[in-house]
């Protein structure tokens, strides 16, 4: 088992290390990340403000501490009207933290986002969004030649090893990011939303290897397509399918998820599902609603060829989010009634 361990571990690891233009933040509760996921869901919502966070762990129960660990926090709200009586302005913020494998490779950063609103019907029940946002991004990793070893490092010549120790083990960048989101309730009982992102705009630099510091790396842009769509099959029940797909650097994931919700009382709302990332992993999906409050978690059943050594055990994610309602009571003035005589 020790050897399996160790197996995946270097595997892991390696493939982070090297992969390093295609990492990013990843979350089977996509949904639960807003502000990562796509600016434009920036204020998206009804209510004062929103504040919420979600945590990710992968490969604990196989490589211990070497494990994959990724946590985010965010507050986002919708401040002002617009130019028009139904648009409305969002602003956000928000904070995240990756930790992956032995050799530590880090990606952290703040992110603030802002949204304009637009309806584009008089009722207000069909609106388009363009968000924008801006981060300070920040790439780390551990290059002591007794974390960050690797198998062709006992070869004669330029290694890996050689490669890593002449390069830059940190980076601080500027990244920006937009994206669109298109809100729509058809009708009474179903409604639809779907959404387009753009991440590292700029491309901007990081990590450099090699001689002399070498060439820095560049970010490739990130692209996301996203969608949902609630269906009221009774009072009671709702079927919520959804889909994710995001690409950068050749590289893709595809991933289908439905949700059902059983609305228990006014104040109660239970939720249950299933996803499937296509050719990595099943996702088991839970979540409760109270009132404005909502926290969900999801266990994702690894199926890729590395499952010979995870033994089909993958990632875990908890997130919650509450929306704040902060509104003025009506001043009613008493009406005194004089009866006619």
């Amino acid at each position: 088992m020790k050897l399996k361990n160790l197996l995946l571990s270097l595997v892991i690891t390696s493939g982070a290390l090297f992969s390093l233009q295609s990492q990013d933040l990843h979350f089977s509760m996509w949904d639960m990340s807003p502000l990562t996921t796509n600016p434009a869901f920036t204020g998206a919502f009804s209510g004062t403000f929103r504040v919420g966070g979600i945590y990710r762990d992968q490969w604990r129960s196989i490589i211990g501490g070497d494990a994959f660990r990724t946590p985010s926090i965010y507050v986002d709200a919708p401040i002002l009207r617009g130019f028009r009586k139904n648009d409305w302005i969002g602003v956000g913020a928000g904070l995240f933290s990756d930790k992956a494998g032995s050799v530590e490779l880090g990606y952290s950063g703040f992110m603030g986002s802002a949204t304009y609103h637009l309806a584009l019907n008089k009722k207000g029940t069909t609106v388009l969004t363009l968000g924008a946002q801006f981060g300070k991004k920040n790439r780390n990793w551990n290059p002591d030649p007794k974390v960050a070893q690797f198998g062709d490092g006992l070869e004669s010549g330029t290694t890996s090893n050689d490669v890593l120790a002449t390069g830059s083990d940190k980076a601080d960048y500027n990244d920006w990011a937009t994206g669109l989101l298109f809100k729509s309730n058809l009708n009474k009982t179903m409604d639809l939303t779907l959404g387009f992102a753009i991440n590292h705009l700029t491309r901007p630099r990081e990590f450099s290897f090699g001689t002399s510091g070498g060439d820095a790396l560049r970010r490739p842009m990130l692209t996301t397509l996203h969608g949902q769509f609630n269906i009221g099959l009774t009072p009671k029940w709702v079927l919520t399918p959804q889909f994710f797909y995001q690409t950068t650097a050749g590289a893709q994931e595809i991933a289908l998820q439905s949700w059902l919700g059983y609305k228990w009382n006014q104040d109660y709302n239970f939720r249950g599902g299933l996803g499937y990332r296509l050719g990595d992993a099943v996702e088991v999906l839970l979540g409760v609603d109270y009132k404005d409050l909502r926290v969900t978690a999801a266990y994702d059943v690894n199926i890729s060829p590395l499952n010979e050594v995870s033994n089909y055990q993958g990632g875990f994610e908890i997130a919650a989010w509450y929306i704040v309602k902060i509104f003025k009571k009506p001043d009613v003035k008493p009406a005194i009634l004089c009866p006619k005589l």
